[in-house]
């Protein structure tokens, strides 16, 4: 518990240094289109050797890649995440044979919203999951969810919002602006970057900066703050390097959600009964450096003697610079059964992360993981594990 201790004493400071520089805050951004994505690339590769008695050695390689999509509209909002990752094992007993094991994963959920100047949406959710456990030849059946309800609230992404500030920021450096953009204009001049895949298509993937860049341009020279007549080289150069520099993503807002949902197929291929799911999503950013994310969710099974279970992930990412983030989980899963002799299971997940940006898309990944199970059975245990890897940003 000791470790888990001093995570959670370092996550206070931290907030309790925090503070924005500008007036305008991230949850002022309301701009009613927006589509974001993320795609990573990690690896790792441990090798040890068990005595001088053998010459056999033991090596863990794997590997594991992750996509997402967030769209967000008045009339529609969608996410859509993959994950496949991969290792091969060999132990370090004589003549130990190697093994290998994957795990491929799509989720997906869209909110319908019932009237564009409402909160009210219907919605759906389905996922799909694919797995080759190593004590395992074969490959399991895919396991197959379907869910679909009703809820209300949006989330919005104001990640532009966050690199307009830093235009801002850098501008003001370099003498490009004479005083700080007014507020309304960091919302404009967040909006046009929001645009970036409309200049795209309109322009073509060489020539559209020109353009969008012109466009930003009009924004802070109509503001009245500019130093000169135009951004100059210094300018535009500042913002092609905020907008090429590895930034965390802010978000505001919140949903909660309710619906009906059953497993179509498990692992084994049978199907499963009907699930109720309650699930409420909240997150808020603090400054430009700080993000709170928390997603907690109830759900049981329709069935005699269900289990009822509560889950919860609370989240705080910090980006201590330009080049280093650094994130925190902590995640509780708390299984209550109500068969007569089954005890209440619960779990404790703490993960501490450190994203050191070699480039604007490799960094070394060092990781804290501490786990905490308590059976009800008085075998309660803990484990910690400090990882290191390697991870590439490919968007």
């Amino acid at each position: 518990m000791k470790g888990f201790v001093i995570c959670a004493a370092a996550v206070a400071l931290v907030l309790m240094g925090a503070t924005g520089a500008q007036a305008v805050k991230l949850t002022d951004y309301k701009f009613p289109v927006s589509t974001s994505q993320e795609a990573y690339v990690n690896s790792l590769l441990n090798v040890a050797g068990q005595s001088a008695d053998t010459t056999e050695v033991a090596y863990n390689f794997g590997g594991s890649a992750n996509y997402r999509l967030n769209f967000r509209s008045l009339p529609l909002s969608y996410d859509l995440s993959l994950l496949g990752n991969f290792s091969v094992v060999k132990g370090s007993e004589e003549d130990s044979d190697t093994k290998d094991a994957f795990y491929l994963m799509a989720s997906t959920t869209a909110d319908k919203y019932l009237r564009e100047d409402r909160d009210y949406f219907v919605y759906g959710a389905g996922s799909i999951e694919y797995r080759k456990l190593a004590s395992q030849d074969d490959a399991d059946e895919p396991r197959i969810d379907l869910e679909g309800g009703v809820g209300y609230g949006r989330t919005i992404n104001a990640t532009v919002l966050k690199q307009a500030i830093r235009m801002n920021e850098d501008f003001l450096k370099y003498g490009v602006i004479k005083s700080d953009m007014p507020d309304q204009t960091l919302l404009d001049l967040a909006a046009i970057i929001d645009r970036e895949s409309e200049f795209r298509s309109k322009y073509g993937n060489v020539e559209y900066r020109k353009y969008w860049y012109e466009e930003m341009e009009t924004v802070v020279r109509e503001s009245g703050v500019l130093s000169g007549d135009s951004l100059g080289a210094i300018g535009i150069l500042r913002i092609q390097e905020v907008l090429d520099e590895p930034t965390a993503q802010r978000w505001h807002g919140w949903v909660v959600r309710g619906g009906v949902g059953a497993r179509v197929q498990d692992f084994d291929g049978e199907s499963g009964d009907p699930r109720l799911t309650v699930r409420f999503d909240w997150t808020r950013p603090s400054g430009i450096e700080l993000q709170f994310t928390n997603n907690a969710a109830y759900s049981t099974v329709f069935e005699d003697d269900p289990v009822h279970t509560l889950s919860d992930v609370f989240r705080v990412d910090y980006e201590i610079s330009n080049r280093i983030d650094w994130y925190n989980s902590l995640a509780l899963n708390y299984d209550i059964p109500t068969t007569d002799g089954l005890e209440n299971i619960l779990r404790l997940d703490l993960k501490s992360t450190y994203f050191f940006y070699i480039e604007n898309e490799l960094a070394v990944s060092p990781e804290f993981q501490y786990s905490f199970v308590d059976d009800g059975f008085g075998d309660s245990e803990w484990n910690w594990t400090f990882l290191m890897s390697f991870t590439y940003r490919l968007r």
